[in-house]
C-alpha cells in the first residue's frame, strides 16, 4: 500500500540561513553538503556510508537519524520518506547536537505528507544549541552573503570589510562555519536559486540569479552537494516553503535548456 507521504510532494523550507527539505528519499549520489545535515528518517532507518576522505575513515551504518558535518563525502540510501535540515552554519552547533540522543517529534503522524506544520515541528524538536559567537567582524561578512552572494567582487573586498588581512579573514571565516569562503558563498547561492525558483522561474532564470554561468553549471554545483540534480528534483512535485510564505506552486518539470550568459 502506497503511503499518503509517498504521494505527496516534497517540501522545500527555506527561512534566512536555515533550510529543509521534507518528502520521499530520494536516489542520491555520493554528495558534500556545505553545511551540517540532520538527516530523519520518517518511517524507515536509512542507510548511511561515508566514504574515506581527508580526516574521514569509511564507516557505513543504518540509522533513524544522523548528524552528518560539512563537505564530508557521504551517500544515504533512502527506504523510506526523509527529513533533511540544513543548519545556519554561524548559529547553529552541530557538533553540540552529536552529543544527544536525537528523536522525532511525537504527536505527528509522518504518513500524512510535507504539511506546514511538519518541518518547523522538527526545528522545534531539535532545541539547538548556539555556537559561541563568532568574531562580530566575520560575522558581518557572512551574513552580508545572505542576500547577495556576490556581495564581494573578490575576497579582498571581504577582508576589507572585516577590517582585517585577507589570511586572518580566510582564517576566521573557517573557523566560523567549518568551510572555506568560496564554499559557503556557493551555498548561499543555492538559497537565492531556490527562493527565484519558488516563484515559479526556470532553472536557466534561477541559474543566473544565483549568479552561475549556466544551467548547466548550476545542475553541476547542485548535483555535488545534494546528490542529484536541479531537474530531479523538480519532477519530485516538490513545492516550496519560503521565508512564511507557502504555498508556492509545485512543480513537475521546469526548462533545463542549458544558456551560456553573456558579458
Amino acid at each position: 500500500m502506497t503511503s499518503g507521504f509517498q504521494k505527496s510532494p516534497a517540501c522545500i523550507w527555506l527561512r534566512g540561513a536555515r533550510a529543509a527539505y521534507v518528502g520521499p528519499g530520494l536516489d542520491l549520489a555520493p554528495h558534500r553538503a556545505a553545511v551540517a545535515v540532520i538527516a530523519f528518517a520518517l518511517q524507515e532507518p536509512f542507510d548511511l556510508e561515508v566514504f574515506p576522505d581527508g580526516d574521514w575513515a569509511a564507516s557505513s551504518c543504518t540509522a533513524p537519524v544522523a548528524v552528518i558535518p560539512p563537505s564530508v563525502l557521504h551517500q544515504i540510501r533512502a527506504r523510506g520518506p526523509m527529513a533533511f535540515l540544513y543548519l545556519d552554519a554561524i548559529g547553529d552547533d552541530e557538533l553540540a547536537l552529536g552529543r544527544r540522543d536525537l528523536r522525532l517529534p511525537t504527536g505527528l503522524d509522518w504518513k500524512e505528507g510535507p504539511t506546514e506544520a511538519l518541518i518547523p515541528a522538527l526545528w522545534e524538536g531539535l532545541d539547538l544549541p548556539v555556537r559561541a559567537a563568532p568574531d562580530p567582524r566575520i560575522v558581518t561578512v557572512l551574513r552580508a552573503l545572505e542576500d547577495d552572494p556576490d556581495a564581494f567582487v573578490t575576497f579582498d573586498g571581504a577582508a576589507r570589510e572585516a577590517g582585517l588581512s585577507v589570511s586572518r579573514t580566510r582564517e576566521l571565516i573557517r573557523k566560523a562555519v567549518g568551510i572555506p569562503f568560496r564554499r559557503y558563498r556557493l551555498w548561499r547561492r543555492m538559497a537565492v536559486a531556490g527562493r527565484v525558483l519558488a516563484r515559479s522561474a526556470t532553472l536557466t532564470e534561477a541559474a543566473h540569479a544565483a549568479g552561475f554561468a549556466s544551467s548547466a553549471h548550476f545542475s553541476t554545483a547542485f548535483r555535488a552537494m545534494f546528490g542529484l540534480s536541479p531537474s530531479g528534483l523538480l519532477r519530485a512535485g516538490v513545492r516550496f516553503d519560503v521565508d512564511g510564505m507557502p504555498g508556492a506552486p509545485a512543480f513537475s518539470g521546469a526548462s533545463t535548456r542549458p544558456h551560456v550568459r553573456r558579458a
